[in-house]
């Protein structure tokens, strides 16, 4: 037997599912087999490739034993030539395994080979090819040096970013998302180390199979698509902590003792920096704006006295202040603060105080009070504004204002299958803009894919769809790297068309994506369902006295008041029975839930329409309505 392909899988099904579907198509003429290990998924993850896939040799574990621990197991029972260890939110092209075992027949000194990568959007992922990171290494990319030359052969040595992406080069350290290896090789320098959990365990082996004396080559001839950290957020701080921790056992393991000295005080370094780093970063992402609104509000004001020549004092400086602090709850209200920006939401923020002043000034109640406080409000929407339009301009990640028009999808592949896709995503959208089709003999000369990238300019599109069934996996790989800088986001139809999957995003039939503007996950949505919930809340606080004779328990009435201002827990959730192939926007755990207030015997059918339906339609009446509708459970 040739190769094995062996993939860890945890909780990632629909990226499972796809990748499996490449791997077979690239078994092809190939003689191997293909092993999933799954830790302990609770998505359906086993189900599917036991009903999809029965040719795998599934290994379902029931624990989660990391990610060494779960390859190990896979690489013991494999008889083949070489090893693939396979990330599941992978795409191979057709080619790939077929290149890479030609080119390891062909070069015996080779123990390990890694593949050119590229993300969900085509771009390259420079960890294809890394460098050993001796301290100095990890000392230039710890204080930067590394991101502001990368492509230099000292500081930039961490990706190796002096090597060219396109030429085929001898590297120190692999990928674990992508790591092919002969049997033979690992039979000598031995398997996956498994005091490495998670992270760290290809640099491990990598290292060992070159102490061996093999060599380690990066291969672009063959190329992947790797959608990078579905299953991790390196932007966490547990992501930081696991990371360099596993960095620490590396050094300890490899290192004499001076060197490891000297590199355990950079890694810790690292740890504290990088955990603050992120801690910070976060802070300042969710507070950029509400930031930049108070120095907008507060300059404005400055500006306007300035202008209308009254005199500076420290007492009208804390007062613009003032009114800058008590403008933000009030526009959060609004929703001045939800995602996507809209500018409309601070328009109906200014409206209530803006007609209040402008009355009591008709009225002629004050003598020059109300013009000030019209003045202020309109200082304090205009600053407001300004802050929105100014990071708007600057195209700060996640202030960009939101295009009003829905998205513009322009689907690749026969009319059946474009149309199929197209379907598919107006539903789970609820409508889409402009919808167009290219069919793919049309992007087979270089003319065709520079009209197709004028196309995606031009029109404005926001998503090129690649339709599975009829372009070949190594195809789509290759139209994502060259329509890369079109600033579409890429998704592939899968065949069949039963669900479409993006770098961040998969459109199911089975998943619930819902109306923006009614729907329990909006922003608008939660903003209000909290609002509800501290309201009722204090309500039911307030007519504790009268309700403590209608609840069936009064001290859980109190305990659960106290949860939902808390934040652990809402008055109204989803039933706690429903089908875990809804995808159901996450809540609070819920007091009550609409199912047992209207239908206590309802069937598992009802309760899934049921929660969907809460979800779809939510408003706060519906709340409120449903609280007051059961008040004697609301103790329990």
């Amino acid at each position: 037997m040739k190769l094995s392909v062996i993939i860890v899988n945890y909780n990632v099904r629909a990226y499972l599912e796809q990748c499996l579907r490449t791997v077979f198509e690239a078994m092809k003429g190939v003689d191997g087999d293909v092993y999933v290990v799954d830790n302990l998924s609770t998505d359906g993850s086993v189900e599917m490739v036991r009903e999809k896939f029965p040719q795998v040799k599934l290994i379902a574990n029931q624990e989660n034993v990391g990610f060494s621990r779960a390859n190990n197991q896979a690489i013991r029972e494999s008889t083949a030539e070489h090893v693939v260890l396979l990330n599941p939110d992978t795409v191979v092209g057709e080619d790939v395994f077929r290149k890479v075992i030609a080119f390891l027949d062909a070069h015996p000194k080779v123990g390990g080979l890694g593949v050119k990568m590229i993300d969900g959007n085509g771009r390259f992922l420079p960890e294809s090819k890394r460098g050993l990171p001796t301290p100095s290494v990890a000392f230039y990319k710890i204080i930067g040096l590394t991101r502001l030359f990368p492509r230099s052969r000292i500081f930039g040595r961490y990706h190796l970013g002096h090597l060219p992406e396109d030429e085929p080069a001898r590297i120190e350290i692999l990928s674990g998302a992508c790591m092919f290896m002969r049997k033979r090789t690992l039979d000598e320098v031995g398997l996956l180390d498994e005091s490495f959990f998670m992270y760290g365990e290809d640099i491990d082996l990598s290292y060992r199979i070159t102490l061996g004396g093999y060599e380690n080559w990066y291969f672009p001839d063959a190329r992947i698509i790797h959608y990078k950290g579905e299953s991790t957020k390196k932007s966490s701080v547990n992501y930081v902590f696991v990371f360099y921790n596993a960095m620490a056992i590396f050094a300890k393991k490899h290192f004499t003792r001076k060197r490891f000295d000297v590199l355990a005080v950079l890694i810790n370094a690292s740890i504290y920096l990088s955990a603050a780093g992120a801690i910070v970063s976060r802070f300042l992402h969710r507070t950029l704006l509400p930031l930049v609104d108070v120095v907008a509000i507060v300059l404005l004001t400055s500006l306007f006295e300035l202008a209308a020549g009254i005199p500076f004092s420290g007492l009208r400086w804390r007062t613009s202040l003032l009114v800058a602090l008590l403008a933000l709850p009030w526009g959060a209200l609004f929703g001045i603060y939800d995602r996507p920006v809209k500018l409309v939401n601070v328009l109906k923020a200014m409206l209530p105080p803006l007609v209040v002043a402008l009355v009591v000034l008709a009225t002629g109640a004050w003598d020059m009070g109300p013009w000030l406080t019209v003045a202020e409000v309109l200082l304090a929407g205009g600053g407001l504004l300004i802050s929105r339009l100014v990071l708007h301009a600057l195209r700060v990640r996640g202030h960009v204002l939101r295009d009003q028009e829905q998205q513009r999808v322009l689907a690749v592949g026969s009319p059946t299958e474009a149309r199929t896709a197209l379907a598919l995503l107006w539903q789970t959208h609820f409508g889409l803009g402009r919808q167009e089709q290219v069919r793919p003999e049309e992007l087979a000369t270089t003319q065709g894919l520079k009209a197709m990238q004028r196309r995606i300019r031009r029109g404005g599109f926001d998503e090129v769809v690649f339709c599975a069934g009829d372009l070949s996996w190594a195809s789509i790989i290759a139209l994502m790297e060259k329509l890369k800088r079109t600033g579409a986001t890429f998704k592939i139809a899968q065949p069949g068309v039963s669900y479409i999957i993006g770098s961040s995003s998969i459109e199911s039939v089975h998943d619930l994506h819902i109306m923006e503007r009614h729907a329990v996950n909006s922003a608008a949505g939660r903003r209000r369902k909290r609002i509800v919930d501290i309201g009722l809340s204090l309500f039911l606080f307030a007519c504790a006295p009268v309700l403590v004779w209608l609840v069936r328990s009064p001290g859980g009435l109190f305990r659960n008041i106290g949860r939902v201002l808390a934040g652990r827990a809402s008055w109204v959730g989803f039933h706690p029975l429903r089908h875990r192939q809804y995808r159901l926007p996450p809540l609070r755990p819920g007091i009550i839930d609409p199912v047992t207030v209207l239908d206590p015997g309802a069937d598992r059918l009802t309760v899934d329409r049921v929660n969907i339906t809460y979800a779809k339609d939510y408003h706060p009446l519906g709340d409120i309505r449903l609280a007051l509708a059961s008040l004697p459970r609301l103790g329990g």
